[in-house]
């Protein structure tokens, strides 16, 4: 990888990473200023016949933590060997396990979740499953270029 994509590629992980703790870590829930409004959005949607189990709380927030994890997944599977790819899952588990007992423990207005970790577990699965299916698609790189591209 040339240098300025693996500048840009820090930056794009260490800034993942910066907001991630600053969602996890916030000392209040982080949807609290805008409950009103989803709380009206989730009842308009209920009135267009999108079923509850759709439209609920619930579903937004696990969905919203699946979306979070992620970029951790995709992180977690460049970083390992093509084989190893599937070690994002136990990663985004133990991750997502310390966060929510550090919530639990340490920010009295937040509370852990096991859903929570079901969620992120997920994300992580799912970015990682996309780095795997990106690698097995790609055409295989020859290891020596063809003779009509050596230098003459």
């Amino acid at each position: 990888m040339n240098t300025w994509r693996r500048k840009v590629a820090i930056i794009l992980v260490v800034g993942y990473f910066v907001a991630l703790a600053a969602i996890v870590f916030w000392p209040t829930p982080v949807d609290r200023p805008v409950g009103g409004e989803l709380l009206n959005f989730l009842r308009w949607l209920r009135s267009l016949s999108i079923p509850q189990w759709i439209a609920s709380y619930t579903t937004i927030e696990f969905t919203a933590n699946v979306i979070m994890f992620i970029p951790f997944g995709v992180i977690v599977a460049v970083r390992l060997r093509p084989y190893l790819w599937w070690l994002a899952l136990p990663a985004g588990a133990l991750l997502s396990a310390i966060i929510e007992l550090s919530q639990n423990y340490f920010l009295p207005e937040r509370f852990g979740d096991p859903r929570d970790v079901v969620a992120n577990a997920s994300g992580a699965l799912l970015g990682a499953l996309c780095v795997a299916l990106f690698r097995v698609s790609r055409p295989a790189q020859p290891l020596v270029p063809p003779a009509s591209e050596l230098p003459t």
